[in-house]
């Protein structure tokens, strides 16, 4: 400790003072004082019956309680567990258990925060103390704030119940997913069924069909089951995803099932100029669902003929792996599919190639569905390199499923839902019909049509429905109808979108950057409904798009008008060569015209969109049919919301009379546009200002009529000027008060005269009811008097207590003349004190103006009183005259207050309304400018004007109402 008092001889901590003279034992004491107030969570020492012996100095800050105040009393009755009578009991409780040797420790609520005025949550125990023969001698409290730990705890809380929310609402957006898919893929299985039998029954029975019929009929059977196989793996999926796809599994030969399936797939293999082997065991029992099978290894040979070039070889293998299980596996020679896709390729929609450029179709559930049925199963499927090149799928499965198998039969279990077999289904997708040459009867003058469709008997369909008018060339790729184009151009190119080699955008493109090219009409014909794709091809590129499917008349009707077209601009152009001009020319000249007005619209629209003004379109109904984001922002309604509503609907009731009106004129045609300050009402019910303006939008004559509306929102405006205008009135009370105490001589003598009347008289009555006999009629005489004058001290007290009292303003219809006579009413005294006459000539029938009284006598007496103090400060000379004169002044009322006095000091006169300016000693410098501030605010004016002598005019004019526009 002597290493401690080597600086210093002592030392100040807090409360505590360390000397260089205190004993062990005395520094001992304090330094363990210093470490107990030092600590910043809660320490205290109890009694062995829970009382206050010590605590820290943290804890005693924190509830705003002095040590010395609490010591020696019960430890529950501080400041610190008065957070409730439950929290009191509970401390209470808490020292028994302990004094009884428990050991106590919760969360606990206190006071504890800003001087005991705010609660804490802290981490609370209160430990036994025992001596040396193990009974309870003290209690040592401790408390830790957590209430940000607490905070933190519930925001956690709160987060991960709206997660739960979150993921609720996920599975139940899923499990209606699945649902949609079901009941749709069970809606379309009944017309399927009724295009599919009648077709077979045609195909079967009708001997009499010619080959186009037959070869028509043939197109329809395998379409639609092309379509059924479709809606048979959305079905799949949704019992799979509603864990309703139930396994039959059966004792069956496996080796003669892979044979049966994969040897069907020889017919096709020399159309695709494939080389195919089948290699399986001569026979290998096993336990499996036999229709999954079949359809597991139909999916692998589908997809490895489909990506297999020609030349190529595929290889379909069958062999034991291991106890009790097989490998099913599927080679071929394609490009086989890269590392990163490999777990990619077995989710569901997944293809390998995106954009319009796909060199093969499908939708991408085929090893979705492989895998999902493999792993119900309990096998596995993988995907890697093959030896060479291509892809090397496997499947692996038990020969036996891990269930007991007990007695099974030996065919499959599940009847057969459609005569139409999935193995058909995949065979006839595969299958490359033949070209057959379009019978066409169009001349050779008729215009030349490119038809560009991948799909054989769609490009078949399309050329047979334009040959009997145009002579039809058909390309089965992107890049073969490119090369074709370059080396003939046609009048009209046809063309899909999803293309293999090149796709159609990439065509059409390409076609655009060619100048001999470059006027080839394009019709689109897709299956792909993209909104924005299509936006941008009939922007910029194509003339027309046809979304599949469509009927063969509409697509004449439409390549008829383009090659029309096509046609008319082909002979103007030759027309126009002799005056060395290229019609070519003037058709980019009206493009780049038609691109800038697309872009103008952009433009306009993106202002629409992001214009911080509120716009809205509204028919003569009344019904709103758009609005752009800040108008719904403003009334608070969503784009649904706000096109199912109307203006009467956003509007106020008691301003919906007033709004139509004013609709009404413009319709009629009496007004162009209107603008005026309205209220709106949200959807919420609450009200918002906004300064609107509305105008009639040209339109043709038969077309419904539209109102543009523009609304800005001047809510916070709206409340800064009440704000204001609550200000301002307060200020002209303050101003009435500090005028009226100027007249303090003249109101006390306009309230004493009748009083001293009234005294006068009431003695008098006395004396007269004292006479003998009382005299009566002198009495009652006397006593009307006093009524009298009591109902004039009476009128002088209600009109200043209407001055100076506090309300809102109230404009209403008035005359100016009476205004005035109330004023003098009020000054009558205190000019007679200052010997100052007051005239006041009025003029008659001066029509009223709208108004608030109080206010406008508050102008009129500031005006009055300067008048007066202006007149009084030229000195005693003889009696002087103040004049108030009104007049009609072209639509306005005036009142001019003349003066003798001093006038107005050149230096002032520029600032002479402005606030605080002031020409006497002890003036406030506010009544002008409150003044102006009034009339103003009255649609009025307040000037002044020198006098040609002595003195000047203050004036002021307000707006003159009709009788008819008062209501």
């Amino acid at each position: 400790m002597q290493q401690l008092f080597e600086e210093s001889r002592r030392y100040v901590v807090g409360s505590v003072a360390l000397s260089h003279t205190d004993t062990p034992q005395s520094q001992g004491e304090k330094l363990a004082r210093i470490v107990l107030d030092s600590m910043y969570q809660f320490v205290g020492l109890l009694d062995a019956s829970g009382r206050t012996l010590e605590i820290n100095r943290a804890a005693l800050e924190g509830a705003g309680v002095r040590l010395e105040d609490i010591r020696g009393k019960p430890f529950w009755e501080a400041r610190w567990f008065q957070v409730s009578r439950e929290t009191t009991e509970l401390q209470r409780d808490f020292i028994r258990r302990a004094i009884g040797g428990e050991f106590i420790r919760c969360d606990l609520e206190v006071y504890g925060q800003a001087a005991g005025d705010e609660t804490i949550v802290v981490d609370y125990s209160l430990l036994p103390v025992r001596d040396e023969r193990g009974e309870v001698v003290f209690l040592l409290a401790e408390g830790r704030n957590i209430t940000a730990k607490k905070r933190a705890e519930a925001e956690i809380a709160r987060k991960n119940a709206e997660l739960e929310g979150l993921l609720e609402r996920i599975r139940q957006l899923d499990q209606l997913k699945n649902d949609f898919f079901a009941n749709v893929s069970h809606e379309l299985r009944t017309p399927l069924a009724l295009i599919l039998g009648p077709a077979e029954e045609l195909l079967n029975t009708g001997s009499n069909l010619s080959d186009t019929q037959r070869r028509q009929l043939g197109v329809i059977q395998r379409s639609a089951a092309s379509l059924l196989k479709h809606v048979n793996d959305l079905l799949d999926l949704a019992k799979l995803d509603a864990r309703r796809m139930d396994l039959h599994c059966t004792r069956v030969d496996l080796a003669a099932l892979v044979r049966d399936q994969a040897e069907q797939f020889h017919a096709v293999a020399p159309q695709h100029d494939l080389r195919y082997t089948v290699s399986t065991p001569d026979s290998l029992p096993a336990v499996v669902d036999q229709d999954k099978t079949e359809r597991i290894l139909q999916n692998l040979l589908s997809n490895a003929f489909k990506f297999t070039p020609p030349g190529g070889h595929v290889r379909c293998t069958l062999t034991r792996s291991g106890r009790g299980r097989c490998l099913l596996s599927v080679q071929d020679s394609g490009p086989g599919v890269p590392p990163e896709m490999r777990q990619a390729v077995f989710e569901r929609f997944r293809q390998g190639q995106t954009g319009t450029t796909r060199n093969f179709g499908g939708t991408g559930l085929g090893l979705s569905i492989a895998k999902e049925f493999t792993e119900l199963m309990q096998g596995s499927i993988s995907v890697t390199g093959a030896p060479g090149g291509g892809s090397l799928f496997q499947v692996e499965l038990p020969l036996e499923p891990a269930t007991g198998t007990g007695d099974l039969p030996e065919v499959a279990a599940p009847p057969a839902t459609w005569s139409v077999s999935p193995i058909r289904t995949a065979l006839a997708e595969l299958t490359q019909p033949g070209e057959l040459e379009t019978a066409g009867a169009a001349p050779e003058s008729a215009p030349r049509i490119l038809v560009v469709e991948d799909n054989p008997e769609m490009r078949r369909f399309i050329c047979d429905a334009l040959s009997l008018e145009f002579r039809v060339e058909a390309a089965p790729d992107g890049q073969s109808a490119l090369e074709a184009a370059m080396a003939d151009p046609p009048d009209l190119l046809v063309t899909d979108l999803m293309l293999p080699r090149l796709g159609g955008d990439r065509l059409v493109d390409a076609l655009r950057t060619m100048a001999p090219l470059r006027d080839i009409p394009v019709l689109v014909l897709s299956a792909k409904d993209d909104a924005v794709l299509r936006a941008r091809l009939l922007a910029g590129a194509a003339q027309d798009y046809v979304t599949k499917p469509f009927s063969a008349q509409e697509l004449r009707a439409r390549v008829r008008n383009l090659a029309t077209m096509k046609q008319a601009r082909d002979g103007l152009q030759r027309e126009l060569l002799s005056q060395s001009s290229d019609l070519a020319e003037l058709t980019r000249h009206l493009i780049d015209s038609r691109r800038a007005l697309q872009a103008s619209e952009h433009r306009w629209w993106a202002i629409y969109e992001h214009s911080p003004v509120g716009i809205a379109l509204v028919g003569a109904s009344g019904a709103i049919r758009a609005a752009n984001p800040a108008f719904r922002s403003m009334v608070g309604y969503t784009d649904e919301a706000i096109c199912a509503s109307t203006l009467p609907r956003i509007t106020p009731v008691e301003d919906r009379a007033a709004t139509q009106q004013r609709i009404d004129r413009l319709l009629a045609g009496e007004v162009m546009e209107y603008h005026v300050q309205r209220r709106f009402q949200r959807a919420d019910g609450s009200l918002v200002w906004a300064n609107t303006s509305v105008s009639l939008v040209p339109g043709e004559i038969d077309e419904e009529q539209l109102l543009v509306v523009v609304a800005e929102d001047i809510t916070e405006q709206r409340r800064a000027e009440q704000a204001l205008l609550r200000a301002r009135s307060d200020l002209a009370q303050v101003s009435r008060v500090s005028t009226l105490g100027e007249l303090t001589a003249s109101i006390a003598h306009e309230v004493n005269q009748p009083l001293a009347a009234i005294v006068a008289n009431g003695h008098a009555a006395l004396r007269w009811l004292a006479a003998t006999p009382p005299d009566e009629p002198e009495t009652k005489a006397a006593v009307d008097r006093i009524i009298r004058d009591a109902n004039r001290a009476g009128n002088v007290i209600n009109r200043i207590r209407g001055f100076v009292r506090r309300r809102e303003t109230q404009q209403v219809p008035l005359q100016v003349n009476d205004v005035i006579r109330d004023v003098l009413d009020l000054v009558r005294s205190e000019a007679q004190a200052r010997r100052i006459e007051v005239s006041h000539t009025l003029a008659e029938a001066l029509p009223p103006v709208v108004a608030d009284r109080v206010e406008l006598q508050q102008v009129l007496l500031n005006l009055v009183m300067n008048g007066l103090e202006a007149m009084a400060r030229t000195g005693n000379g003889p009696q002087t005259v103040l004049r108030i004169f009104t007049r009609s002044d072209g639509g306005s009322v005036r009142v001019d207050v003349q003066d003798s006095g001093i006038g107005i000091d050149p230096a002032v006169r520029q600032t002479l309304f402005d606030a605080f300016r002031t020409t006497k000693i002890d003036g406030m410098g506010m009544g002008l400018a409150i003044s102006r501030s009034i009339v103003e605010s009255h649609g009025g004016r307040l000037w002044y004007t020198p006098n040609a002598g002595k003195g000047v005019t203050f004036s002021f004019s307000l707006p003159a109402t009709t009788p008819e526009a008062t209501p």
